[in-house]
């Protein structure tokens, strides 16, 4: 006997022929009912967070256009692309995203290449463990990676100026020199303590694709013969490495636009404008030279930056999911 679709509160039976009820799926009806609630009850908060977000975005890109220099004049006057004209024809505002982009591809690198190889490690290590005492080893080795990334920046930056320090070091100590690092490599030493800061991110991220891997991929690949490096090549990578492109996207972004507090702690720009990244000279042009417009308009700048990685990073997840 067929139920008929009526006799039901907002769903309804698809009937096979036989006259027997064979599937049931949610109505029209139903589902238009919960898409109404649903926006009914995210609606206060959309509203709230988008008049949050939207009152200081508009207020700097209307800044942005701008000039506003509190030392010669409380007004804030239209300037219109006055501020852009001179940002894309500066010289220092070319040279800080050089700068910033030699950091990001530097540290984002790093941080993959010794993330992954980290997470490969340690996944071997979590799995082979057999006895009470090396399960227990393995759990407090898969906590203890975290730590970088929970100490804070500044707090770290400050570490690492000291363990850097070219007379007390200890880095100079173990190598028996009296290296300035943070002045003769500059670049090197702010993407090793960036790098040092968020490496534990990226090997969290890859240890989870790691073991999400099938165990019988790799005992098929025992009994083909194939040893730990083709494994490695054949099977782990191929297979963790849509997440390390998202990963190595996320980080681009976060990289470019806020390297701020490392540098700003360690070398502070320097020495001349060799680590002047783009959020620091944004810092300076806004706080140290009290030129508002012009910052504002680095800041949009570097927002349409960010909103580029963030539509190639999408683009990217998109592509790879279809």
């Amino acid at each position: 006997m067929t139920v008929p679709a009526s006799a039901l509160d907002g769903e309804a039976y698809a009937a096979s022929p036989s006259g027997v009820a064979a599937v049931r799926r949610p109505g029209a009806r139903t589902s238009s009912r919960r898409s109404r609630i649903g926006v009914a009850f995210t609606l206060p908060a959309l509203v709230v967070v988008g008049a949050i977000l939207a009152y200081p975005l508009l207020y700097l890109l209307y800044l942005s256009f701008s000039t506003y220099r509190p030392l010669s004049s409380s007004a804030v006057t239209w300037a219109g692309l006055d501020n852009y004209v001179r940002l894309f024809t500066d010289s220092t505002v070319a040279n800080s995203l050089a700068v910033t982009l030699q950091f990001t591809v530097a540290s984002v690198l790093l941080e993959i290449v010794i993330g992954t190889t980290c997470a490969v490690l340690l996944a071997n290590v979590m799995l082979g463990a057999r006895g009470r005492g090396s399960r227990l080893a393995a759990r407090v080795l898969g906590s203890a990676y975290i730590i970088p990334f929970a100490v804070p920046a500044v707090a770290g930056a400050y570490a690492w100026r000291m363990v850097l320090d070219a007379q007390f070091g200890a880095v100079n100590a173990l190598l028996g020199t009296h290296t300035t690092w943070l002045v003769s490599y500059p670049m090197l030493s702010i993407v090793v303590i960036d790098s040092w800061k968020m490496m534990p991110f990226v090997l969290f991220v890859m240890l989870a694709a790691v073991m999400s891997i099938e165990p019988s991929q790799y005992e098929a690949a025992e009994l083909d013969g194939a040893g730990a490096v083709r494994q490695l090549f054949s099977i782990t990578l191929p297979s963790v490495l849509p997440v390390m492109v998202i990963t190595a996207a996320f980080r681009a972004v976060d990289a470019f636009t806020k390297v701020f507090d490392t540098v700003f702690a360690t070398t502070g720009g320097g020495p001349g404008d060799a680590t002047r990244v783009f959020p620091l000279l944004i810092w300076r042009t806004a706080f140290t030279h009290l030129d508002f417009g012009s910052a504002a308009a680095q800041a949009i700048t570097a927002l349409a930056i960010s909103l580029v990685f963030g539509g190639a990073l999408l683009f990217t997840q998109r592509r790879r999911a279809s």
